[in-house]
């Protein structure tokens, strides 16, 4: 128990005991003790954990340049002082007696402009500079002054700089003790304010959280959050949810409280039912499983056991529950992946398979993303033909039109499954690469298609829309296999990307607009500029 302070000898024992044991200033140890004093009380032990932490503190405002500065100017006076008492008007002697009295000052600041100090640097400075001011007989009421000034700038710097650190720490270590062992093995004073804050936001056991609590004292607790660092460090897993928030079985009070299963829960879904290390919950919990799904509006359980070792553990566990809670059982959960589950696990398996490159391009919507369920997927492609430098300067819009409906005419003929040709577009040489010599123009097109069953609770139409986009993402692959490397299209394949490159190449010398052949030609400059301004017109 904290000695009260109407005990004023034990206090003072206390105070001495802190301060030996951390190393503390008495003015620093006084101030966390008044902190102590209105936060607390904590635990004696607890306290000189924070004075050593604080003592270890480096802040690079905590004895600033401004503060040597001015103990500089004044120990220059008192050196003055000094020597007009002992009846010295020397300049030669003024400038020895100050270049030794100054010494320790310039090796601190030498220190400090390496690395911040903390209170142990400026306890060491203080102590070797009082000690060398006192051998050399420097006038004391300036090294009282002195000593008293440097630890009152330590208190200062402590006030400033870590009491909103220091606050958290013991308002958490005032009513739950064993969260000490948490918060010192965080690195530094600053992490450990920040670990006790997220303690104090997330209790293990705070009432209005508890979901139900069984005869025996175990409860089921509503964590409110998708992630939880006590849960992680207690359970040996992540401590994270990636649909819903987090649920768990608990048992114990304050900071012995002990979890054993962890859930994923979205409110109608079961995303993630999570033993310690990840494994299986024992099959002595199930019961409480029970009870979680019969009395929390539970659809559909969706753990499948991947990415644990425990497999065998899984299977059982989820053989037991869809007999229980099967099509055959007695409240009806749906065990099959939902439509977003299921849909974006087909955009994994497809995404590393389908080529890209600097003109290809594939976008992907998942199912999850913006919460509509809608799975988007466009697969972009960019074709360039080298034109006539000319065309750059003039208003090329009704151009730009008349070859993109040309290039969506012979994209109908040429490519199957048909793109939308997006956009036709001219630029100056060089700013597209690989045609650095001429302008270009470049014919944007895109394959494109959304998914999304009518109703995403219709198991009939999720396994119909799926099966759409199993069918287009198998599409997409190969079209993007051709498109990256020609070559490699198959003979038989209704996709000739050749012919509508020649196609839309024929059609720009139709225009006199093609840069193709000798480009330096005055007589054909001014055809094409003829034509050109026809177009325009």
């Amino acid at each position: 128990m904290y000695l009260r302070q109407s005990n004023k000898w034990k206090e003072w024992l206390l105070q001495e005991a802190i301060e030996q044991a951390a190393g503390l200033p008495p003015v620093v140890t006084q101030f966390l003790r008044q902190l102590d004093h209105n936060l607390g009380p904590v635990d004696g032990g607890h306290l000189v954990w924070i004075g050593k932490s604080v003592r270890e503190q480096r802040h690079p405002q905590l004895f600033t340049r401004e503060e040597l500065y001015e103990i500089r100017r004044h120990l220059k006076q008192a050196v003055r002082t000094t020597l007009q008492k002992r009846g010295i008007d020397d300049n030669e002697v003024f400038g020895e007696l100050w270049a030794e009295a100054l010494a320790p000052l310039i090796r601190f600041r030498a220190e400090i402009d390496k690395q911040s100090p903390n209170i142990a640097d400026i306890k060491i400075f203080k102590k070797n500079f009082l000690k060398n001011l006192r051998k050399l007989e420097i006038e004391p009421e300036f090294i009282k002054g002195l000593d008293s000034y440097v630890d009152e700038h330590m208190e200062i710097g402590v006030r400033n700089h870590f009491q909103e650190w220091i606050k958290p720490i013991m308002a958490l270590l005032k009513v739950d003790p064993l969260s000490y062992d948490d918060l010192r093995e965080e690195s530094g004073l600053e992490m450990a304010a920040i670990a006790a804050a997220e303690i104090a936001a997330n209790p293990p056991k705070a009432k209005e959280q508890i979901i139900h609590e069984f005869d025996n004292g175990y409860f089921w607790y509503d964590i409110r959050s998708n992630h939880c660092d006590f849960e992680a460090k207690k359970m040996g897993h992540c401590g994270k949810g990636e649909h819903g928030t987090l649920v768990s079985l608990r048992s114990g009070e304050g900071r012995s409280v002990k979890p054993m299963i962890t859930m994923d829960f979205d409110g109608s879904a079961i995303y993630q039912i999570k033993g310690k290390a990840n494994s299986a919950p024992a099959e002595k919990l199930w019961p409480y499983i029970h009870w979680f799904i019969e009395n929390m509006g539970v659809e559909r359980i969706l753990e499948d056991g991947r990415g644990s070792a425990d497999g065998e553990g899984f299977f059982k566990l989820l053989q037991h529950l869809v007999k229980k809670y099967g099509k055959e059982g007695t409240k009806q959960i749906r065990f099959e992946e939902s439509w977003t589950e299921e849909s974006d696990e087909l955009l994994n398996q497809f995404e590393p398979t389908i080529e890209t490159n600097t003109q290809t391009f594939l976008e992907l919507h998942r199912a999850e993303e913006g919460g509509d369920a809608e799975v988007g997927v466009m697969l972009r492609h960019q074709v360039f033909w080298p034109v006539k430098d000319i065309i750059v300067d003039e208003d090329t819009h009704r151009l730009r039109w008349e070859i993109k409906q040309d290039a969506q005419s012979y994209a109908d003929d040429t490519l199957y499954p048909n793109p939308r040709v997006l956009r036709a577009d001219v630029f100056p040489r060089g700013v597209q690469d690989g045609y650095s010599e001429s302008a270009v123009l470049r014919i944007e097109m895109a394959w494109e298609n959304n998914f999304e069953p009518t109703d995403i609770e219709d198991e009939e139409e999720v396994k119909q829309e799926l099966g759409l986009l199993l069918e287009y993402l198998d599409e997409i692959q190969h079209l993007s296999q051709w498109l990256v490397n020609p070559n490699a299209r198959h003979p038989d394949a209704e996709f000739n990307y050749g012919e509508f490159k020649e196609r839309v190449r024929k059609r720009l010398e139709a225009y006199g607009v093609y840069g193709g052949g000798d480009t330096s030609a005055p007589l054909q400059e001014q055809r094409i500029i003829q034509r050109w301004s026809k177009i325009i017109k």
